[in-house]
């Protein structure tokens, strides 16, 4: 059995690695091209809004982007979550999910409700039930967000649990 990825803030040298993976992953697929994609990523890591799941070697075997006060001006936004194709089903989203979950409950930021918000596009239905799985509750559709026709869910994970057993 591998060994557990460490998750650590992003440099700049880990840019790269994670624009390879968005761009092979649905998201890549259905919403960013390079051009795209990639100030995004180097923006994200030059406001430390960006980490990723390291194995023993180095090599990076997801990410993901969050913005803390990205929701509303008090609540975490998971921006982007991605991992490597090769690395999927073995526990890395998973892993990363709570990293940001616990980022977000131990930010001094908005003290009275610890709450984490991302959008998933209404077509990615397997996103959508790992989210639920994970806690996550639709609270609103946002019609033809990112192109005509194509809905947005946005999602909300109440982190009040998370946040009692941190305490």
């Amino acid at each position: 059995m591998k060994s557990s990825p460490t998750i650590l803030q992003a440099s700049k040298r880990d840019v790269l690695p994670c624009l390879e993976i968005l761009l092979d992953s649905y998201l890549g697929e259905e919403y960013f091209s390079r051009e795209v994609a990639g100030p995004i990523l180097k923006e994200a890591c030059k406001k430390n809004e960006l980490f990723v799941a390291k194995d023993k070697t180095g090599e990076v075997l997801g990410f993901y982007s969050l913005v803390l006060d990205g929701t509303f001006l008090v609540f975490g936004y998971l921006h982007l979550i991605a991992v490597r194709t090769e690395s999927r089903g073995i526990g890395i989203g998973t892993k990363l999910l709570n990293d940001a979950e616990k980022r977000i409950v131990r930010n001094p930021g908005y003290p009275f409700s610890k709450k984490v918000f991302l959008l998933c596009g209404k077509k990615n239905r397997k996103a959508k039930s790992y989210y639920e799985k994970n806690g996550y509750i639709r609270v609103g559709t946002i019609p033809s967000l990112f192109s005509s026709g194509v809905d947005e869910y946005l999602m909300m994970n109440d982190l009040g649990k998370i946040a009692r057993s941190l305490s």
